[in-house]
């Protein structure tokens, strides 16, 4: 689009240059003492590009941006102390819960758990035996009550050791996959060390925080298209699932989280940067221009749009023959001439006169490329989609193709094609210039 922006502005350049030509001579005048110079003018033509408005579907987005999180996401720390003797998972691994992730040393808990088990056994042969004495009325109550709760104690105690030697194993609390490992072995692991980050992919979400002045916009359900930077040239879709009822007094932001369907958080990685487009308004079957077609002008928008000049050429007729009628006999000797200029060509679609026509319009919803066009045109304008830069209303223009002008211009620099342009009018000009009506100065 750029290329084609240059090539009709070079073309336009050129019309500007050779559009305005001059011609000097002489003839004999008994009043002067020399001839007085003689000119013709030549109207500027400007090649553009147009189109027709087109019907469509259009959206407004509220665009941000923000990272892909997971749902499910947990830092395993240790619950025990001890040197770590072996690690069974490494980063991008794929665990299931429970899965044995890492072992400390446990042969201080397996020891101190035999030392609960032995004391558990001798309370419990004390505690049966005393509760015989008691059943055989030689012992008291409350010698048996007694050997009763060293028992209990010495089962609390050894199910103590276990836990405490069970935590000396790290496992997987969720299924999903390990992102970090920050243990490895021989390291003396303490309680509440990070050991590894888990996150499960399945739960891969998007967050975004739209400003207060949307809430009213915001519904379960709304879809919204975002991109990620590792995965070039694809578009994904997301929808709002959850929409937090109040709003961050600090940020003035609302909370939105949207879900993944589940073959796109296969694809995708925790953390990945994405940019997103929220749909907050779509129109249906409206007419939409190029958004470069549209400028902005004194806080009022326009196009312009590609109109025959046949009217503009019936309205000055009458200047035209006033003009004719005071020159006389010198613009008699030149109708012929005339005539011939005036022929229709065989190409009407290259040759016939258009001009540019400024039309206010009112602009509804915008995206990237293209504008809906509310009021001011309909579907029968042509408007002038390239080369609109350099135009003003009323302008002469010769409708083109961005494509035709690269054939034009193609294998030719900038002098070249100035060069040429100059040639050609020069040959243009040579056999008619004995024709030309000519403007007197005074």
């Amino acid at each position: 689009m750029q290329r084609y922006s240059r090539i009709l502005g070079l073309a336009a350049a050129l019309a500007v240059v050779f559009g305005c030509g001059g011609t000097t001579g002489g003839k004999t005048n008994s009043n002067a003492a020399q001839a007085a110079p003689e000119f013709t003018i030549e109207e500027i033509v400007i090649p553009v590009e147009v189109g027709s408005p087109a019907r469509g579907d259009i959206s407004a987005y509220f665009e941000t941006t923000t990272r892909i999180e997971a749902e499910n996401r947990v830092d395993v720390t240790s619950e025990g102390v001890g040197t770590c003797v072996a690690v069974f998972a490494d980063e991008g691994d794929t665990v299931k819960e429970g899965q044995v992730l890492a072992e400390l040393d446990k042969a201080e808990a397996e020891a101190s758990l035999r030392q609960a088990l032995v004391a558990e056994s001798e309370r419990k042969t004390a505690h049966e035996r005393a509760r015989q004495a008691f059943d055989a009325g030689i012992l008291a109550e409350q010698d048996r009550d007694a050997a009763q709760f060293a028992f209990e104690n010495a089962v609390a105690t050894r199910r103590i050791q276990e836990v405490r030697l069970a935590n000396l194993t790290i496992r997987a609390p969720i299924t999903g996959v390990v992102t970090h490992r920050h243990i490895q072995v021989g390291m003396l692991v303490s309680t509440g060390t990070p050991a590894f980050s888990v996150v499960d992919p399945s739960s891969y979400q998007l967050v975004i925080s739209p400003p207060e002045k949307n809430l009213m916009q915001l519904r379960e359900g709304q879809a919204a298209k975002f991109t990620v930077d590792a995965i070039a040239g694809e578009e994904f879709e997301a929808r709002i699932t959850r929409i937090n009822p109040s709003v961050d007094p600090t940020s003035g932001t609302i909370k939105v989280v949207m879900s993944l369907d589940r073959a796109t958080q296969e694809r995708l990685r925790e953390s990945a940067f994405a940019r997103v487009r929220l749909v907050m308004e779509t129109h249906e079957n409206v007419l939409l221009v190029p958004k470069d077609a549209v400028i902005e002008e004194n806080a009022r928008t326009y196009v312009f749009v590609a109109r025959r000049a046949d009217a503009e050429t019936e309205a000055s007729g009458d200047e035209q023959s006033e003009m004719q009628a005071e020159e006389g006999a010198e613009t008699a000797t030149d109708a012929p001439a005339a005539e011939d200029s005036a022929a229709a060509p065989a190409d009407a679609n290259e040759t016939d006169p258009w001009v540019a026509e400024r039309v206010e319009v009112e602009v509804g919803l915008e995206d990237s490329d293209e504008s809906e066009i509310v009021a001011g045109l309909n579907e029968r304008d042509l408007v002038v989609t390239l080369g609109q830069q350099t135009l003003k209303p009323g302008t002469r223009i010769s409708i083109t193709t961005a494509e035709k002008e690269l054939a034009k211009s193609a294998g030719l620099s900038a002098e070249e094609a100035l060069k040429a342009a100059e040639e050609a009018k020069k040959k243009r000009e040579t056999p008619q210039a004995s024709n030309q009506p000519h403007h007197r100065l005074p």
